[in-house]
C-alpha cells in the first residue's frame, strides 16, 4: 500500500494502479486502496474505471468524503445533478477547510445551472473556510454584476479579490464594469488603466477605456484609444464598413460592429469580411456565430470541385475555427481544425503551436512534435520555446526544459519571465546556485516580482545562506504581497528560524501566519513547540489548546501540551500532563513518543513500577526504540537496580551511539565503582559531541575523586563554558579552586553558585569550609548558620558550627551546638 501511495504521489500512475490492484486482490474490502486507484484512473482519464472504484469506496465506507468529492468532480460535466448530490454529501460529512474544494466545485455547477443564489452561498462558504481564494471572490462578483444586478456588492467582492491579488486583471475589469453600471465612470477608467498597465497588449482593454471615455464626453482621449487600436491592426481598415465595425468593436459595441459587417457581407459577401466578422464574434464570446461565419468564409473559398485551395487564407480559417473550439473546450474538434490548417499551409507556425497546445491538454505526447515543427518554421517563436520548457518541466526532464529556456532567452534577452522560469527549473534540478543567478537576473529586470524573491529565498535556504534568505522573505513582506504569499512567507521564515534555533522569532512568524489562517491547527502546534523551547510554558499550553480545538484528534498536540505541563513542574501539572499522554495513547496506541513521555511522567509522580511497565510496553511495540531503553534504565537506577540499568543502557547503545547515552552508561559504571570504564565512556561522549556539557561535568567529578585537581578544574571550566547555569559545576569548581589554592577564583565561584541556588545548604556549607580554611571564622559561622536555617536537622552542620564557634571563643554556644549534634545523631541511630 505504501509502495502504491509513493508512486501515486510521484505521478507514476501505472505502477501505482498495479500496486493498488494487488492490495485489492488480497483485501477486496480495502476502501483506501480503491480510493487511490480511482484517483489514479481519473488522472489517466480512465473515467469509467475511476467512477467504479469511487462507487465501491462509497459502498464500503459511506463516510468517506473524499470518494464523494472525487466522484462529484468526475461527474461535473456528464451528470451535473449526480455531481451535486455527491458534492453535497461530501460537505455534509466534512465541512472543514480540508474540504473547501467541494463547496468550490458545487458553486461552479450551480453557476452553470444558473442557480445564482446557491452558487453565491457555496462561494461564500469557500471564503469562510479560506479567505484567500481569489477565484471565489471573482465568481461572486461576476454573479452579482451580471445576473443579480447588485453592483455595489459586486464592487466590494472585486475589491476583496484585488486586496488578495493586486495583479488580478479580471478583478480590475469586473470592478470597472460594476463602476460603469452605477455611472461611477472615473473609477471605472482608473481600473481599466490598471488592467492596461498589467496587460498592455490586450486590445479589449483599450476598447473598454474608449467606451468609458466617450460616455464621459472626453472625445479626444477616446479618439486616442481608437488610434492606438488602429495602430495595432492597420490592415483591417481597408474598407469603410470594416473600419466602422472595428471602431465599434474597440468600443465594445459588438452588436453594432457585427451589424455593420453583416450589412457588408449582404452587399458583397467576401471571405475576408466573414473572417473579420468571425473574429469580432469571438471577442463577443459568440463562438457558435463565429463558427458559422468561418464556415461561410470557407464555403466561399471552395472551388467548383468543392475543394479548398492550399492558401494561407484557407488555412487561417481553419486556424480560427480551431481557436473557437479551444475556447469551447472542444479539444478533439480543435485538434482536427488545426490539423486541416497545417495540411493546407504546411508553413504555418502558429497553427502547429496551437495544435501542440491542444494536444498537450489532451495529454498526447505528439504535442512536442508540433512545438518542434513550429520552431523549425519560426526559430524566433519565443512562446513555443517557453511552452516546450513547460512541457519538459512537467515531465521532470528539467535539463531539457532548461535548454528550451536558454533558446527563449536568446530571442528575448530581457524577458524576466524566461529567467524566472529557468530559475525555478534549476531549483527543481537541485542546482541551487544557478537558480539564484537566474532569479536575481529576473529581479534585475522586474524588481517587484514577488515570486522571484520567494523562490530565491527558498534556494538560499537550501544552500544554508540563511541571512540572504531572511532578507528576501523580508522584502516580500514589504512589497505588499497577497495574503496567500504572505502566509507562505511567514511559515517558511518561521521554519528557517527554527532551523537556526531562534525560536522567539519563529514564534512571532507563526503568530502572524495564524492571523492569516486561523483554522490551521498545525500553525498553533508549531507555536506551542516554539513557546516550549523558549520556556514560556503557559503560552505553550495555550497554543496547544487552540491546536486541539481545531483538531481534537491530534496526537502530536496532546503530547506537546503534556510536555509543556511537565516543564511547569507542579504536581497538578504532572497530572494534567498524564491525562494528555493517555489521550494521545487512546488515539494512537502505537504512538511511541506518547508512551515514553507517559513513562517519564509516571516516574516524576513516583509511580516507578508503572513507569517501568510503560517503558517495557514501548520496547515490545518497537524493540529498536533506544529512548525506551534509556527511560527504563533511569527507572531502574532510581529503584537501585544498577545492573538492570546497565543492561538497558547497553541495549540502547547497540541501537544508536549518542553522547547522552554514553554519559548515562559512564554514570552507571561510576556508581558500580568501575571508574576507568566510566571515564572511557565520558571521553567517548566528548569526542562524539564536544559540546555536551554533562560529559565534561561527570568526567571532572572522577578526576576530582582521583585527586587530579588540575584536570578536574579544566573539565569543570569546559562544562561551565557550555552550561553557565550549572550550579553543581560551579560549586565543585569552587572546591577544586580551594584545594588548588586559587583563593580569588574559589570565592567568585562560591558567590555565583549561591546566586544561582540561594537555598542550597551544601553551597553555604562548602563556603563555610572555605572561610574556615582561611581562618575567617566570622564569615564561616555566618554561612554555616545560613545552612542550618535551610537544613536544621543535620548533626554534621551543628558539629561544624560548634568547632567554628569554639575558635571564635563562643564556648557556651559551641557546647550547645555539640549537644544538639549529639541529640540529632542519637535520634537518627535510634531510628
Amino acid at each position: 500500500m505504501k509502495h502504491g501511495i509513493y508512486f501515486f504521489d510521484h505521478s507514476v500512475l501505472t505502477t501505482a494502479i498495479q500496486d493498488f490492484t494487488a492490495v485489492i486482490k488480497e483485501d477486496p474490502s480495502n476502501s483506501l486502496a480503491r480510493l487511490y486507484r480511482g484517483r489514479a484512473y481519473a488522472k489517466q482519464q480512465q473515467y469509467r474505471n475511476a467512477i467504479e472504484d469511487l462507487g465501491a469506496v462509497i459502498d464500503l465506507d459511506p463516510s468517506c468524503w473524499l470518494a464523494f468529492y472525487h466522484r462529484g468532480c468526475l461527474l461535473q460535466q456528464s451528470d451535473p445533478k449526480k455531481a451535486l448530490q455527491d458534492l453535497s454529501v461530501s460537505v455534509l460529512i466534512n465541512d472543514t477547510w480540508e474540504n473547501f474544494y467541494s463547496f468550490l466545485h458545487r458553486g461552479i455547477i450551480y453557476t452553470e445551472l444558473c442557480q445564482w443564489s446557491l452558487a453565491v452561498s457555496d462561494f461564500e462558504s469557500v471564503l469562510a473556510l479560506d479567505s484567500s481564494v481569489v477565484f471565489a471572490y471573482l465568481n461572486i462578483g461576476l454573479i452579482l454584476l451580471l445576473h443579480l444586478h447588485r453592483y455595489y456588492e459586486a464592487i466590494q467582492r472585486f475589491t476583496d479579490a484585488i486586496e488578495i491579488d493586486p495583479l488580478s486583471v479580471r478583478a480590475y475589469i469586473g470592478r470597472a464594469q460594476a463602476y460603469h453600471k452605477i455611472q461611477n465612470l472615473p473609477n471605472a477608467v482608473k481600473d481599466i488603466n490598471r488592467a492596461i498597465h498589467l496587460y498592455p497588449n490586450k486590445s479589449q482593454l483599450y476598447i473598454l477605456r474608449g467606451q468609458y471615455l466617450i460616455e464621459m464626453k472626453q472625445c479626444e482621449l477616446a479618439t486616442l484609444c481608437i488610434q492606438q487600436v488602429a495602430e495595432m491592426d492597420e490592415e483591417s481598415f481597408t474598407f469603410q464598413p470594416v473600419q466602422r465595425a472595428l471602431i465599434h468593436s474597440f468600443c465594445q459595441n459588438y452588436d453594432k460592429a457585427i451589424q455593420c459587417l453583416r450589412e457588408a457581407t449582404a452587399i458583397q459577401p467576401e471571405p475576408s469580411v466573414f473572417v473579420v466578422l468571425g473574429k469580432i464574434q469571438i471577442k463577443a464570446k459568440k463562438m457558435k456565430d463565429a463558427l458559422r461565419s468561418f464556415k461561410k468564409a470557407k464555403k466561399l473559398l471552395m472551388t467548383s470541385a468543392k475543394v479548398l485551395p492550399n492558401t494561407f487564407e484557407a488555412a487561417e480559417i481553419y486556424y480560427l475555427i480551431g481557436l473557437c473550439h479551444m475556447e469551447k473546450k472542444s479539444l478533439l474538434q480543435a485538434n482536427h481544425a488545426f490539423s486541416m490548417a497545417v495540411r493546407l499551409c504546411s508553413s504555418y507556425p502558429d497553427a502547429f503551436y496551437q495544435r501542440g497546445l491542444c494536444r498537450m491538454q489532451l495529454r498526447q505526447p505528439t504535442c512536442i512534435q508540433d512545438f518542434n515543427r513550429a520552431l523549425a518554421l519560426c526559430p524566433s517563436h519565443f512562446q513555443a520555446y517557453m511552452t516546450c520548457a513547460a512541457y519538459y518541466g512537467s515531465k521532470g526532464r528539467y535539463s531539457k526544459a532548461i535548454l528550451n529556456c536558454n533558446e527563449a532567452i536568446k530571442i528575448f534577452p530581457n524577458s524576466a519571465r524566461a529567467y524566472f522560469y529557468r530559475g525555478t527549473l534549476k531549483y527543481q534540478n537541485k542546482t541551487f546556485k544557478g537558480a539564484i543567478e537566474d532569479l536575481s537576473k529576473a529581479l534585475d529586470l522586474e524588481k517587484t516580482c514577488i515570486l522571484a524573491y520567494y523562490n530565491r529565498a527558498i534556494c538560499y535556504n537550501k544552500i544554508k545562506d540563511f541571512k540572504k534568505a531572511l532578507k528576501d522573505y523580508g522584502i516580500i513582506l514589504l512589497l505588499e504581497s497577497s495574503q496567500e504569499i504572505a502566509f507562505e512567507v511567514f511559515i517558511n521564515r518561521g521554519l528557517l528560524y527554527v532551523e537556526l534555533d531562534d525560536y522567539a522569532n519563529a514564534c512571532e512568524d507563526f503568530k502572524k501566519a495564524a492571523l492569516l489562517s486561523p483554522e490551521d491547527s498545525q500553525i498553533f502546534q508549531a507555536m506551542g513547540i516554539c513557546y516550549h523551547r523558549i520556556h514560556e510554558f503557559e503560552e505553550a499550553v495555550r497554543s496547544f489548546d487552540q491546536a486541539l480545538k481545531l483538531d481534537p484528534v491530534s496526537v502530536d498536540a496532546y503530547v506537546g501540551r503534556g510536555n509543556s505541563y511537565m516543564e511547569k513542574g507542579h504536581e497538578t501539572d504532572y497530572k494534567h500532563a498524564q491525562k494528555d499522554f493517555l489521550r494521545a495513547i487512546h488515539l494512537d496506541p502505537l504512538c511511541i513518543k506518547a508512551r515514553i513521555c507517559l513513562g517519564y511522567n509516571l516516574q516524576a509522580l513516583g509511580k516507578l513500577q508503572k513507569a517501568w511497565n510503560q517503558f517495557t510496553v514501548t520496547i515490545c511495540i518497537d524493540p529498536k526504540c533506544h529512548d525506551a531503553y534509556d527511560g527504563r534504565a533511569s527507572v531502574c537506577l532510581q529503584v537501585g537496580e544498577t545492573f538492570a540499568a546497565f543492561q538497558d543502557t547497553n541495549a540502547a547503545l547497540k541501537l544508536t551511539v549518542t553522547a547522552p547515552l554514553l554519559t548515562n552508561r559512564g554514570f552507571i559504571n561510576q556508581l558500580m565503582g568501575y571508574l576507568p570504564c566510566a571515564m572511557k565512556d565520558y571521553q567517548k561522549a566528548i569526542s562524539l559531541d564536544p559540546n555536551y556539557a554533562l560529559a565534561y561535568f561527570n568526567a571532572a567529578n572522577i578526576y576530582f575523586c582521583n585527586r587530579q585537581f588540575s584536570q578536574a578544574y579544566c573539565y569543570y571550566s569546559k562544562a561551565l563554558q557550555l552550561d553557565p547555569r550549572n550550579e553543581s559545576a560551579l560549586l565543585n569548581r569552587a572546591i577544586t579552586n580551594t584545594v588548588l589554592n586559587n583563593i580569588e577564583e574559589a570565592e567568585e565561584d562560591f558567590e555565583k553558585a549561591i546566586s544561582l541556588c540561594p537555598f542550597s545548604a551544601a553551597a553555604y556549607f562548602n563556603r563555610a569550609n572555605f572561610y574556615n580554611r582561611l581562618k575567617q571564622y566570622e564569615l564561616a559561622e555566618k554561612d554555616i548558620s545560613t545552612a542550618l536555617s535551610i537544613q536544621p536537622n543535620d548533626a554534621l552542620l551543628y558539629k561544624f558550627r560548634a568547632d567554628v564557634r569554639a575558635k571564635l571563643g563562643f564556648n557556651k554556644e559551641a557546647v550547645e551546638d555539640y549537644k544538639q549534634a549529639i541529640s540529632i545523631q542519637e535520634h537518627v541511630d535510634a531510628m
